[in-house]
């Protein structure tokens, strides 16, 4: 009897040592998936971050392209490619968490620039509107290339406003020499009342959302800084601009301000000042805006003295509208 008893004691005892090693056995392996699980995780989630960091990157900089490596986050490292045309961009996100890798691959396209829409050679949106045109001032609807010559599109009026009032009283304030000066469709004075409902706010703020350049208020009066013919760019001032001297530039301006020009000051494309308030667009010397000119405010007051010209160009919208890069992309694909 006592050494059955025995007997029975010992077996228990090695059952149990049995059930506790495998216990420990596949405590600790559910440890170790618990680990990997979270090493993948991690993993997964700073190749994504690494794609959302470079997406706002390239949000900033429409030129970026290429390799790069070594990128910390969230504990880890990530290596970033950015490769093809803006039509097609491939980015892929290679994540490395304490061993663990992981790869997300995305193909976007970046979304064209939403121009504005261009009826006349100046367009005026405002609830009152004050004249002192002097001097030699040119506003024209004819088609030109922003060489001066001609260009190949029919015409579109010299001054474009929202109702005939408006126009009515343009005409009626603008002195007899300037009056013959207002050229474009319709005739002269081609000075029309012209069917816009853009909503001015919400176009501002997609191109300022979309700019290349952001500068203060002040007097600027540089040449290729503010866009060439070949590399147009979207320039934002925040506030009172003075374009003097031999200033040049392409693309789209946004002003929130007032605008001043003087001097030979030239800008290809369009120039749209708007503001809450009051705008006064002063424009003296030689300069001018080929491309279309867009004036939007409460109260709008216009002056002019010198040899100041505002010609519709196709040719110049036509660039900007090609060539300009916008800020946002449409994600094509995302895969893991």
């Amino acid at each position: 009897m006592g050494k059955a008893l025995l007997i029975i004691v010992i077996g228990v005892a090695a059952l149990l040592s049995i059930l506790k090693a495998n216990l420990s056995s596949n405590s600790s392996q559910e440890v170790d998936n618990s680990v990997n699980f979270f090493k993948k995780t991690q993993a997964r989630l700073i190749a994504n971050t690494g794609i959302e960091i470079y997406l706002e990157k390239l949000r900033r900089n429409k030129n970026l392209a290429g390799e790069f490596e070594d990128n910390s986050v969230m504990g880890g490292k990530y290596d970033i490619n950015i490769s093809g045309p803006d039509s097609s961009l491939n980015i892929i996100s290679s994540a490395r968490f304490y061993g663990t890798e992981h790869r997300s691959f995305v193909f976007a396209k970046r979304t064209p620039v939403k121009m504005p829409t261009i009826n006349s050679a100046m367009y005026i949106n405002a609830t009152s509107l004050n004249l002192n045109l002097n001097g030699n001032m040119d506003i024209d609807g004819n088609d030109h290339n922003t060489d001066g010559s001609p260009g190949p599109n029919p015409p579109v009026p010299g001054v474009g406003l929202d109702s005939p009032a408006d126009s009515a009283y343009f005409i009626n304030n603008i002195k007899p020499k300037i009056f013959n000066d207002i050229l474009g469709a319709g005739g002269t004075p081609s000075i029309r009342s012209v069917s816009d409902t853009t909503d001015w706010l919400a176009v501002t703020e997609a191109l300022i959302f979309a700019a290349d350049i952001t500068i203060p208020s002040g007097t600027y009066n540089s040449a290729g800084e503010y866009g060439t013919p070949s590399e147009p760019k979207i320039t934002y001032v925040t506030g009172n601009v003075n374009l003097t001297g031999g200033f040049q530039g392409d693309g789209i301006m946004i002003v929130n301000g007032n605008l001043s020009m003087a001097g030979n000051s030239t800008f290809r494309g369009i120039v749209l000042v708007y503001k809450n308030s009051s705008i006064e667009c002063k424009v003296t010397g030689n300069g001018g805006i080929y491309g279309g000119t867009i004036l939007a405010g409460t109260n709008v007051d216009i002056q002019s003295t010198g040899n100041a010209s505002f010609f519709y160009s196709s040719q110049a919208l036509a660039n900007a509208k090609a060539k300009l890069k916008s800020s946002r992309f449409e994600i094509v694909d995302w895969w893991e």
